[in-house]
This record gives C-alpha cells, structure tokens and sequence, in this order.
C-alpha cells in the first residue's frame, strides 16, 4: 500500500468516521457476506508469484481496511472473465472489478468509483504490412477479442464482421495469438495490453494502437443490482475520501497507488 507516513489506516478510518454522509454508518463489518470477484488484467488485477496484485486491487483493500473489514485481498477470486461476470450478474452478494461502465451496462450492475480508465484499442505489430486508416480496412484482416469483455464489445457495436474475428477465454491467449503472428489485430484495453505482452516476453516497443475506439467507459466496481444502497454509498465516500486525502509529497492515496502501477 502507498500511504503517507504520516496517515495511518487506524486515522483514517477515524477520520472518514466523522466524514460520513448524514444517516451513513458503519456497521461491525459492511463487506460480511460480499464475495469479490476480478480477472487478469494487470496492471488493475492481476496474479504474480501466487499474490493478487494491481491498482484496483490495492484501492479495494485500502476501502475494506477503513471501514474495518476482515476480508483481504486473499478473499477475492479469480476467474475467467465471462464467468465472473455471469457471476455478478445473476448471483446476488458479489461484485466484479475492474468493470468498465457504459449505457449498455448501466442498469445491469451498481456502480462504485471509477477506479481508472484506458482506451479500447486494437493493438498491433509495428513492423506489419498493412496499415488500418479506416475500419473497412479490417475487411482482409484478422481480429482477436477475450470473449464478454469491452473488446468484444465494441467490436459488436462497430459491427465489425463476425467471419474475421475469434474470441478467447484468456487476454493471455490473445497476447500469444499476436506474438506468433496467428492473428492481425488484438481489441482490448491500451495499457493492458502492452502489459501482457511484455509478461508474455514481448517488447513492448515492437507493438502499437494503430485504431483506438476511445474510452468505452472508465473502470469500476460493479456490485450485483440489489446490493443495499447503504453498501454502495459505504463504498464510494471511502473511495472518493481515497481520493482527496494529499499527503506530504502532494498526492492522494489513490493517485500513489495508481502512480506506483502506471508508470
């Protein structure tokens, strides 16, 4: 955790305790019973060496903390993408993260944050022998996409055609897929994507966007949809507390974490 040194947890949940909205209280545990749900997708949530690790991650932990929950980030599962999110859709007492928002998801979830944001893109080899000035230049390409996720996604709502696209369980599958040159393009997030490729034992600096779809929605929380008001607003004061709590070096807690993983 990135906490000014002059800021502890214990005076930061004393602190928040007083900053609660009127009618807002914490009860013995607020995260009883919630089961926290993320994929790989780092540099937000990801695994290394066994240990869960990743901005958003970090970000939760730092929320259960202050409002004096037991749950730690060796509570939060991993699961593929498309499964945790069925997950949180239809199971009541989860939530998912990092989860982009957008009108398509709006009324499907509860929203806390956001928790970061990066471009949906379509990523590709520098040294290639096509260019994409135009998406109906992906006519004679191939695309790859992680099944359920926002770059399958955009990828339905651009109507690019289905007979030039695969869809993988794993953004690990897709980063492979592209080194081995077994497909054209990858649609996932930015930042992401560079990461996995660099995990992957790619350089970084051998791949590019060469299409960007812009911001689908920055990330964030999204807890089942009859998850208790009390809860999400619980959730979003510490958060946006996290947010506006500059230490002496000038920087909020959230911009540490963020800062710590981001650049």
């Amino acid at each position: 955790m990135f906490i000014s040194k002059t800021l502890t947890w214990r005076s930061l949940l004393l602190t928040f305790a007083f900053l609660l909205p009127s009618g807002l209280t914490i009860a013995a545990d607020p995260a009883a019973g919630l089961r926290f749900i993320t994929e790989e997708s780092p540099p937000y949530n990801y695994t290394e060496n066994g240990q869960l690790k990743g901005s958003s991650v970090d970000l939760l932990e730092a929320v259960l903390q202050i409002i004096g929950s037991k749950q730690t980030r060796k509570d939060i599962q991993v699961h593929p993408w498309a499964r945790g999110y069925r997950m949180v859709l239809n199971e009541p007492n989860t939530m998912l993260f990092s989860t982009r928002r957008n009108p398509d998801r709006e009324d499907l979830f509860r929203w806390v944050g956001p928790v970061a944001s990066s471009p949906v893109v379509l990523m590709a080899r520098k040294r290639r022998d096509f260019e994409v000035k135009q998406l109906s230049d992906l006519d004679d390409l191939s695309v790859v996409a992680v099944a359920s996720d926002m770059g399958e996604q955009v990828l339905d709502a651009y109507k690019i055609p289905k007979d030039i696209r695969q869809t993988v369980s794993h953004p690990d599958i897709a980063a492979r897929m592209l080194i081995f040159r077994r497909i054209h393009l990858w649609s996932y997030g930015q930042r992401t994507a560079l990461w996995l490729l660099k995990q992957q034992g790619a350089k970084v600096e051998d791949y590019e966007p060469v299409w960007s779809f812009g911001s689908a929605g920055d990330l964030y929380f999204a807890f089942h949809k009859d998850t208790p008001d009390e809860t999400i607003q619980l959730f979003q004061h510490v958060l946006d507390q996290l947010k506006n709590d500059p230490g002496d070096d000038g920087l909020s807690t959230y911009e540490r974490v963020l800062k710590s993983y981001l650049e």
